[in-house]
């Protein structure tokens, strides 16, 4: 069955002799190899246990907001659920803790930790921003925003008026970075802006131009920012769109990652920007059989992002949590993607219930990687986001809307 995103309109052909493919083709790419599943391994969920003390007891429910793995191996998800927001923490030992947060947030939607583990989450207020420090007990502690629509200028004091924030992160200096969306109203124009929070506690802005753009050249601004030209400064470069900055991560070299309109930009140390993954035109790279198949380059990708899972970046691997659209029958996930391996009776309803939800959907939840080599692939199929951590995938899965999760790791295949 060929793949394509749902809005891209005419699908382009990967030259690649594994792909194999014409447009309209009604067969996925094909391999010589035997399907056989991905062996996966449950690192928490599918338990009976709300506020379980191991991640094998734990109930995971809700919608589930943002998943996180640290450098010390700490698995951490957010979720929402009855207007609360909570914190799941499992330890690479098994211990599970649940922390809900402070009960005045009552929707989270992006969760940062520090390397010393320190959280953070953003929630909205109204159209106005807010990021917030969350401690291990769950009380908060505000960092940005003030619950007052407006603009603080750099230099300004962080917890000043704000605009929308939704994606954020904490940089290898343990500050936070933050995209903040600011919309102009007599130019009707979402410009974005990535900004950062100093030791002092006040703002730098490190991404984006906090100007409008030509009425002609918005529209056309959009589809040009996720393709910035080579030694670019981050500073001069627009982000215009509404859709700009909805997840942020950090890279060990310091990189600062972000969502753009239809792809991924990188802000170096050195203060260029570049693209991770981008669209070369009105097109994306079509889906293979297979997992981990090399199904063009990241500037196939056009990714359209799941709304509440973030990508992260490990050892130069982008991960790209997407929603594709079929073009044909109903469809079921291949079997070189469906899971395989020992589960408990809990683990296994939810990861059956999550290939079944699949059939027939005319969006598929995808994770897509952008590799070192700059090499795209698909690597899990009916997931609801994940991560990537020291060689691992982690990966969320999902019984249906607002049902229960588990979270699975894979190996990544050297």
């Amino acid at each position: 069955m060929t793949w394509r995103r749902s809005a891209t309109g005419v699908m382009g052909v990967a030259a690649m002799a594994v792909m194999s493919l014409a447009l309209g083709a009604c067969s996925l790419a094909k391999s010589s190899e035997k399907p056989d599943g991905l062996a996966l391994e449950i690192v928490a969920g599918g338990g009976t246990d709300a506020v379980a003390k191991t991640a094998a007891d734990a109930k995971l429910t809700g919608y589930m907001r943002d998943l996180e793995v640290g450098r010390d191996g700490v698995v951490r998800l957010l979720t929402s659920e009855n207007n609360r927001a909570s914190i799941w923490v499992f330890q690479p030992g098994g211990a599970a803790r649940r922390i809900q947060v402070d009960p005045s947030i009552t929707t989270a939607t992006q969760l940062a930790v520090a390397d010393d583990g320190t959280m953070y989450v953003s929630h909205p207020v109204k159209r106005a921003g807010l990021v917030s420090k969350v401690d291990a007990a769950g009380k908060t502690t505000l960092i940005v925003g003030n619950g007052s629509l407006g603009f603080t200028a750099d230099g300004g004091v962080a917890t000043g008026p704000a605009s929308r924030i939704t994606g954020i992160s904490v940089d290898r200096q343990g500050r936070l970075v933050y995209g903040e969306l600011r919309f102009f109203d007599t130019a009707n124009q979402n410009i974005g802006l990535v900004r950062r929070v100093e030791a002092n506690g006040r703002v730098t802005t490190i991404a984006g131009r906090s100007v409008t753009l030509p009425e002609d050249d918005y529209s056309i601004g959009i589809v040009r920012s996720v393709n910035p030209p080579a030694g670019t400064m981050a500073l001069d470069w627009s982000l215009p769109g509404m859709f700009q900055l909805r997840s942020l991560t950090t890279g060990d070299d310091g990189t600062i990652y972000f969502e753009s309109d239809r792809g991924v930009l990188a802000v170096v140390p050195d203060g260029t920007i570049r693209a991770a993954a981008r669209r070369r035109d009105r097109s994306s790279a079509l889906v293979a059989d297979r997992p981990f198949t090399r199904e063009g380059d990241a500037a196939d990708a056009d990714p359209m992002f799941q709304e509440d899972a973030g990508i992260t970046e490990d050892a130069g691997y982008v991960t790209l949590p997407v929603q594709y659209g079929r073009v044909d029958s109903p469809h079921s996930v291949p079997p070189a993607y469906r899971w395989t391996g020992q589960f408990s009776a809990g683990a296994q309803r939810i990861v059956d219930a999550a290939a079944k939800g699949a059939e027939g959907d005319e969006l598929q939840n995808l994770l897509r990687i952008v590799r070192p080599d700059g090499s795209l692939t698909t690597a899990a199929w009916a997931v609801e986001g994940g991560a990537i951590r020291a060689g691992k995938l982690y990966v969320v899965i999902s019984s249906g809307y607002r049902g229960e999760a588990v979270i699975g790791r894979f190996d990544l295949p050297k």
